[in-house]
């Protein structure tokens, strides 16, 4: 074995332990930061890389000091002000005092004090639990003192009102920083006694760090934990009906917030039922996709007929057609026969090929059905028709999916359908 196979070797071992502790996904993106990480703790520890991984394996400490550096602890006070304005109006107002906003995945702290800086703001009672995985980010978030690089986000009047300059750094007034608790926590982990009873989850480019199974069970954890009126907040260029059902996104102003889905199936009996966990997921997100291309590819009622209404058995048009295949497909996906949702779909792809989302669900249900090779086709043809579309129609079948992160999705799904 090379050095450089044996090196590639250690790093495979040490993210496949990384998804078994924190959920981690094996993402060919992080891979160098998870070398860099990696080499750099061997170095630090004086092991070679060998050595270092056993070394991982039996210290929490020093998988702890990994996890401070290959951990992305990237984040801004306000960071996407869309939630905060949504946050202001529509949100707080509403709730019974004192409020508890959980900060999920909080890295160095500014989400947990601009949360905190809106509540002192608008007189409510209330606090803000901050968590992370990193021991290193907790620690910044409980110092609250920051560069003036990053105030990022902040206008002039809130530095003024809620931060007092020490040095060359800044530090959040007291009564900011008593309205934030820090925690450590896993997002495997059940969630912490101080969590539960929280009214507002701000999980904000975290999950998709995680492995689809893990942030799915998250969701799951977060859905059978938290009272069922708990709003969740994602990052603006996250979705998450891929992976969960339990979930829909609600639109709010120019954003969206995400509600408990009315939903039959409890988290128990899919702990029962692990097999078809996956395929409960999937035929949530097929059978909204589809009820999507069949209302897209229905034709508009007009409010005067310009034609005469042709023969009441007169065969369906291509549009007509689209529909009514979709709709069918829905109906397989529902009785839980994916070959005949595969056929239906194929069929809406052949009159709808330059659809980005009928190419999509006929991916998704070849993938379903065991079919990965022609799965890997449509996901192609998906990704060719979303970047040839009109950005607007390309993500209109998927509430809540910006065009770049559907790109970013069907790439993910030709890699799981290549291997």
């Amino acid at each position: 074995m090379t050095d450089t196979q044996a090196v590639e070797t250690v790093v495979d071992q040490v993210a496949e332990l990384l998804h078994q502790r924190i959920g981690l996904r094996a993402d060919p993106t992080l891979r160098g930061r998870l070398f860099r990480a990696v080499r750099d703790e061997a170095s630090e520890h004086g092991e070679d890389l060998a050595t270092y991984f056993d070394t991982l394996v039996s210290s929490s400490g020093a998988l702890q000091g990994l996890l401070d550096r290959v951990t992305v602890q990237e984040t801004a006070f306000f960071r996407h002000p869309q939630h905060f304005e949504v946050l202001a109006r529509e949100v707080l107002p509403t709730l019974h005092r004192p409020v508890t906003i959980w900060s999920a995945g909080c890295a160095n702290g500014q989400e947990a004090f601009s949360l905190a800086m809106l509540l002192e703001e608008q007189r409510i009672d209330g606090r803000v639990i901050a968590t992370d995985i990193s021991s290193a980010a907790l620690q910044r978030t409980s110092a609250a003192r920051y560069t003036g690089r990053e105030l990022f986000g902040l206008s002039t009047q809130r530095i003024a009102r809620h931060l007092t300059r020490t040095g060359d750094t800044w530090q959040v007034n007291k009564p900011i920083r008593d309205r934030v608790i820090t925690l450590r926590h896993n997002l495997l982990d059940p969630l912490p006694p101080e969590i539960v009873d929280c009214h507002i989850v701000f999980c904000r480019n975290v999950i998709i760090y995680l492995s689809p199974e893990r942030a799915g069970a998250f969701l799951d954890r977060i859905a059978d934990t938290l009272p069922s009126a708990t709003p969740l907040f994602l990052g603006a260029a996250e979705t998450i009906w891929q992976i969960s059902d339990r979930f829909k996104a609600v639109p709010a102003a120019d954003t969206y917030v995400y509600r408990r889905s009315a939903t039959t199936e409890t988290s128990a009996e899919r702990r029962t039922n692990p097999s078809d966990a996956g395929r409960t997921r999937f035929k949530g997100a097929v059978v909204k996709g589809a009820a999507r291309v069949a209302a897209h590819d229905q034709p508009k009622p007009k409010s005067r007929p310009t034609t005469p209404a042709g023969p009441a058995n007169a065969a369906p048009g291509p549009v007509g057609a689209a529909a009514l295949l979709a709709r069918g497909a829905q109906d397989a996906i529902a009785a839980g026969d994916y070959d005949a949702a595969v056929v239906g779909f194929r069929k809406c792809a052949y009159l709808a090929p330059h659809d980005p989302v009928a190419q999509l669900h006929l991916g998704l249900a070849l993938q379903a059905a065991g079919d990965e090779r022609s799965a890997q086709r449509a996901y192609a043809a998906a990704r060719r028709a979303l970047i040839e579309a009109d950005p607007a129609h390309g993500a209109a079948g998927i509430e809540g999916i910006a065009t770049a992160e559907l790109v970013r999705l069907l790439d993910s799904k030709q890699r799981e359908v290549t291997g």
